[in-house]
Order: structure tokens, then C-alpha cells, then sequence
């Protein structure tokens, strides 16, 4: 049953609405349009008494949200060729902080995994011995940089992976 007193609302409303309409065209008011009256509504109608709308409804809105892919973790692969031993410096994390080792043996290679954290590392290797030295930096396989020393000499690989 719908509450009797929004009934009463709207009927008070439709008779002030009506009044007023009437008042204008009594009084003349033909060549201007009627002030709009001020009506006030307290409570809010059943949906029962909810008046049809004209206009359609908009559509639905759909979005297709498409997962980002979840970066892989950085593979890191650092290689020291050359005779003889070396001393190796190299970044271990991929935050710019070093570790080294005295009198590696050569060949020398280090696979490191790094998480992935949005922001593309800085890779470095430097190795030196008493003769050349080649270094090679990987990243998932793909060598990225590589430089060789004359005799003697620092090898250095670095730079941000892209």
C-alpha cells in the first residue's frame, strides 16, 4: 500500500502548481510566460510512484581492464675472461652496491637473479689481471655490454639496463 501522506504531497503540490497557472492567465499574463512556482517535496516517493522517465536510460558502462604482465626478475650474468687470476668488482644487487674478490680464478662467471622492483637496474663489472681481460654482462641471456683491457689493465662494464 503506498503511504497516504506522499499522496498528500503531491496532491498539495499539483493544486499550487495549478493555482498559479490559473492566477497568470486570469490575470493576463499571456504574452509572458508564467514564473515557474516553487514547490517543496519532503520525503522521497515509492518507487511505486515513481513517474516513467522519457529518457532512456543510458547503457551500461563496460571497461576491459587488461592485466598488466608481472615483470620477470632481473637474470643477471657476469663473465671474466682471460689467463691467470683477477681481482673482480662488481655490483651484487643491483643498487649500486659492490662486492669484491681478490685472486679469482679466470675464466669467472656469477649468475645473480634480482627482483624486479619497476625501476631498471645499473649492472657493473670491472676485473683486472696481470694479462687482458675481457668482461661480458647478460641479461636473460642476451649480452648487453662487453670491453677488453690491454694487459694489465681494468676491464669496466656498466651501465642501466634499459
Amino acid at each position: 500500500m503506498v503511504d497516504k501522506q506522499v499522496f498528500l504531497r503531491l496532491g498539495v503540490a499539483v493544486v499550487v502548481v495549478a493555482a498559479g497557472t490559473a492566477g497568470v492567465i486570469l490575470l493576463g499574463g499571456e504574452d509572458e510566460p508564467p514564473p515557474a512556482a516553487a514547490v517543496a517535496v519532503v520525503g522521497e516517493p515509492s518507487s511505486a510512484m515513481a513517474a516513467p522517465s522519457s529518457v532512456p536510460a543510458p547503457p551500461p558502462v563496460t571497461r576491459t581492464v587488461t592485466p598488466r604482465p608481472v615483470p620477470e626478475d632481473w637474470r643477471i650474468t657476469y663473465e671474466l675472461a682471460g689467463s691467470g687470476t683477477a681481482t673482480v668488482v662488481y655490483d651484487e644487487n643491483g643498487l649500486g652496491l659492490v662486492h669484491q674478490e681478490l685472486a679469482v680464478p679466470l675464466p669467472w662467471r656469477k649468475e645473480l637473479t634480482w627482483k624486479h622492483t619497476g625501476a631498471p637496474p645499473t649492472v657493473q663489472l670491472m676485473g683486472q689481471a696481470d694479462g687482458p681481460v675481457e668482461c661480458r654482462i647478460a641479461v636473460r641471456g642476451a649480452v648487453v655490454t662487453t670491453q677488453k683491457s690491454a694487459p694489465g689493465e681494468v676491464a669496466t662494464c656498466a651501465g642501466r639496463l634499459g
